[in-house]
């Protein structure tokens, strides 16, 4: 079962496993895993409401506060659309299985392999990158002063600080392990729902891209037989162009047929991201104004810059994989429609000329995913998120003023 899928993407399938997130694993591990990460992040919001109140009058620590909990709002939105929409994820993966035994032939295959083989690359790439500048996040502000104090001796112990902010009501020099091991475990699983969800969509994305290459490519090698059956001549063999056309005309038919496969799939997909699509960005627009603010406070502190610049870039990534993903699902969608619009129609049989017209109709409008069905997610929706941020920052800049 899912021969090809544990085949080509079997990393995303550890990282999904790890979370109780792969719907094909044991009842037992899709429900308690699920739980027990559930518990773990919003088990920190009560700490960050109480610390909200407390410092209330503290401008900077409202800033802190009201970016951990929009960050923690991220890790649970992915967690419980992973949750609600288990069952499109499984038709989803069913689907994609199918893909492979159907795409059978060499082109096909080849085509299919090379993005299964960039989204393994990715994946690979993009989970070295979060977990290392997770390590440094975690261990720049709570371990630094202690390398430092061994290094760099002063005449009294350099303070330590935990990678995140909240008043726990208990004495935090005196539990500093226990509250350490507790926010490295939170935000550790946080970030491996981030790269679980996000590594799987943009393989799901890329599969998509690959069945358009792979429609596009046929369309191009059925025009091609019209072009040298035109050049035999009309009435040198009209039984062995008979003929031909036929199987011309079969092999169009497995195109629109192929290609109506790839539009249910963009459809399936598309309904298991368009909550976490719309929430995303929004969070994403949060998270920058809200940061671009808290490093206003700290512009005379490295280490707090430094760890300010990881969330930021993380963010800036997890936004850019969505709307690259997007962007390139599109432009793969419809370039189906550029090769069927550039061939020779006039040299076609009539029953080909109708085939053409269903497929520039089909293919005139690009595929997309969108976000709660308001917008396309693609390359401007990046930069209008970003410019929103912005803006949004120096509104909140003038209240600190």
């Amino acid at each position: 079962m899912l021969v090809n899928i544990l085949r080509e993407y079997n990393i995303n399938r550890i990282f999904l496993s790890c979370l109780g997130l792969w719907p094909f694993q044991r009842k037992l591990a899709r429900h308690s895993l699920p739980m027990f990460c559930f518990i773990l992040e919003i088990s920190y919001l009560p700490f960050e409401i109480i610390t909200l109140y407390m410092h209330r009058d503290s401008g900077q620590m409202i800033f802190e506060c009201l970016y951990q909990m929009v960050v923690t709002l991220a890790f649970l939105v992915k967690l419980l659309n992973q949750l609600w929409n288990r069952s499109k994820f499984r038709r989803l993966y069913e689907t994609m299985e199918n893909h492979w035994n159907i795409f059978t032939n060499d082109i096909e295959v080849r085509i299919m392999k090379n993005y299964s083989g960039i989204s393994q690359k990715f994946t690979v790439s993009y989970s070295i990158l979060i977990y290392v500048m997770m390590s440094m996040f975690i261990t720049i502000p709570s371990l630094g002063p202690m390398l430092l104090d061994i290094v760099l001796p002063l005449n009294e112990s350099r303070p330590r600080h935990f990678a995140v902010y909240a008043e726990y009501g208990i004495d935090q020099n005196k539990y500093f392990v226990v509250i350490f091991l507790y926010t490295t475990i939170m935000i550790t699983v946080g970030m491996t729902i981030m790269v679980a969800v996000d590594t799987m969509h943009i393989a799901c994305t890329a599969h998509a891209c690959s069945l358009f290459q792979v429609i596009g490519q046929q369309i191009e090698n059925v025009i091609s037989n019209v072009h040298e059956i035109d050049k035999t001549g009309y009435h040198a063999n009209a039984e062995y162009e008979l003929l031909n056309e036929k199987l011309i005309y079969r092999e169009y038919i497995v195109c629109l047929k192929k290609h109506q496969l790839a539009l249910e799939y963009v459809d399936i997909l598309n309904d298991t991201h368009k909550i976490v699509g719309i929430s995303f960005s929004l969070f994403i627009a949060a998270v920058f104004s809200l940061l671009g603010v808290r490093i206003v406070y700290v512009l005379n502190q490295l280490e707090e810059m430094i760890r300010f610049l990881f969330i930021i870039t993380g963010a800036l990534l997890q936004l850019m994989i969505v709307c690259y993903s997007g962007q390139k699902l599109m432009d793969e969608s419809q370039n189906i429609f550029y090769r069927a619009y550039a061939a020779e129609w006039y040299k076609f049989s009539p029953r080909l000329k109708s085939l053409l017209i269903i497929t520039l109709y089909r293919s005139v409008v690009p595929c997309k995913l969108t976000a709660g069905n308001l917008f396309a997610l693609s390359m401007p929706v990046f930069a209008t998120v970003v410019r929103t941020g912005v803006s949004y920052f120096t509104a909140f800049l003038s209240l600190k003023d």
